[in-house]
């Protein structure tokens, strides 16, 4: 980690660096300073609500930012504008002085485009001059943190790693009154400093090492000769140790860590249900990591009274694999829980139902005009697709019959290409075996189903 001082000049800036823990690792609890909010808990300016109309709709970068941009930079105590997602994505332009009147001008210039106007109480510049004392100040007591601007909500972010009594108090006395917010990881939730445990409870630590092996990734030995060649695939340079597998078997949890923030820990494994996983913390966590994946390998035997009875699958937390890298998870599709069992190349495996790098899934931002694959599921039928775009996207069509032959990623979920294209309204269309469904944006609450 980059020590005194850091700071990230922007709020974009930080966003793409924070990574708070790593993957795979325990995320600590955001806390806020005593005397400031924290940057969430600050809404976003808003124009009254009847500045709004329900169209139009923007699903990508449709708006004509460019155009409104250019005229609202000729008009006085003009700030700054942004999208708001929350409202259709219109654009919201700020202004310190006189936002009425630029908002009839926008209604008679751009009758036809989502455009608001706002007063903000606080200028571009006083924000940048607010912004650089605290980066001047904070420079004197603390070794690192971050500091950028939100001028969508009119604040000075603070991010340290993790907020103590100590550092709240010295924040509250050097900005009492101004437009901040302050975020860091609550102390309480932050793991403590120590070495690494060599054994757990049914565990003991056989191999430490980065960088060794692949990240995002998962194995299990469960004889000599599978051992062995395990040890090769992590590439370890440790000798292959002596494992009793009348009692134990082998697993590797390939963990991955930022190349800044290399220093995570192995702190237990623990089997819930029928899924063995590690817990993986960073302890003394910094204001922020690089997102580059680095490989950890930790190797533990495992006591197999401590297994599951019966298939199981391992992976690196109690989470699902993020989305492309299903390799995550290994599935073991025999009980390794009885004395000396052994599992065969046709016993492990990966999980089909896990998307692979190329799905789209609920949830993702996509561009427009390019057919991606997705996964619908279908147990509730067709009228709801997800959540693309941040919108829920709706149908009132019926499941086509050449539906049901489409490819089936399980017996409730088919294979979708969705293609979005902007309008009045937006939409998206989906097709599987050469049958098209058409979705809109809905504000209608999903409902839940049997």
């Amino acid at each position: 980690m980059n020590r005194k001082p850091l700071h990230l000049l922007t709020i974009v800036a930080l966003l793409l660096a924070a990574c708070g823990a790593e993957p795979g690792t325990e995320e600590p609890l955001a806390a806020a300073s005593n005397g400031f909010p924290s940057c969430e808990e600050v809404s976003v300016i808003t124009a009254p609500p009847g500045a709004y109309r329900d169209t139009p709709i923007y699903v990508e970068n449709e708006m004509p930012i460019e155009e409104v941009q250019a005229w609202a930079a000729t008009q006085p105590g003009y700030e700054g504008i942004w999208i708001d997602r929350d409202h259709n994505g219109w654009l919201t332009v700020a202004f310190s002085e006189n936002a009425a009147d630029r908002q009839a001008d926008l209604e008679s210039m751009f009758p036809d485009n989502g455009v608001v106007a706002v007063e903000v109480d606080y200028t571009a510049d006083q924000l940048a001059a607010l912004q650089a004392r605290v980066g001047e100040e904070l420079s004197d007591i603390l070794d690192s943190f971050a500091t950028g601007s939100y001028e969508n909500k009119g604040v000075v972010s603070i991010d340290v790693g993790v907020l103590t009594p100590e550092i709240s108090e010295e924040i509250d006395a050097l900005f009492a009154g101004e437009p901040i917010c302050v975020d860091g990881r609550d102390p309480s939730t932050v793991p403590a400093s120590g070495p690494q445990p060599q054994e757990g409870e049914g565990w003991r630590l056989l191999a430490d090492e980065a960088p060794a092996g692949e990240p995002y990734r998962t194995g299990i030995a469960t004889d000599a000769e599978s051992l062995r060649a395990l040890w090769t695939r992590i590439g370890l340079d440790a000798t292959v140790p002596e494992v009793d597998f009348e009692t134990e078997v082998v697993i590797w949890f390939g963990a991955v860590y930022g190349s800044s923030c290399p220093d995570i820990r192995l702190d237990d494994v623990v089997v819930d249900g029928t899924t063995v996983h590690a817990v993986i913390v960073l302890p003394n966590p910094p204001v922020a990591c690089t997102d580059d994946a680095n490989p950890h390998a930790y190797v533990v035997a495992v006591e197999r009274t401590k297994l599951p009875e019966g298939p199981f699958v391992i992976q690196l937390g109690p989470e699902d694999p993020p989305a492309g890298v299903p390799e995550e998870r290994t599935v073991v599709d025999v009980d390794l829980s009885q004395p000396g069992a052994v599992a065969g190349p046709d016993d492990i495996g990966q999980d089909p139902g896990l998307p692979g790098p190329h799905y789209v899934e609920s949830g993702d931002i996509i561009e427009t005009g390019f057919a991606r694959p997705y996964r619908l599921y279908i147990h509730c039928g067709i009228e709801w697709l997800g959540e693309i775009n941040d919108y829920n996207w709706r149908t009132d069509d019926p499941m086509p019959p050449e539906w049901t032959g489409a490819k089936l990623i399980d017996f409730e979920t088919i294979e979708v290409e969705i293609t979005l294209s902007t309008g009045n309204p937006p939409q998206i269309a989906a097709t599987a075996n050469g049958a098209t469904v058409t979705y809109t944006p809905s504000d209608d609450p999903v409902p839940g189903c049997d």
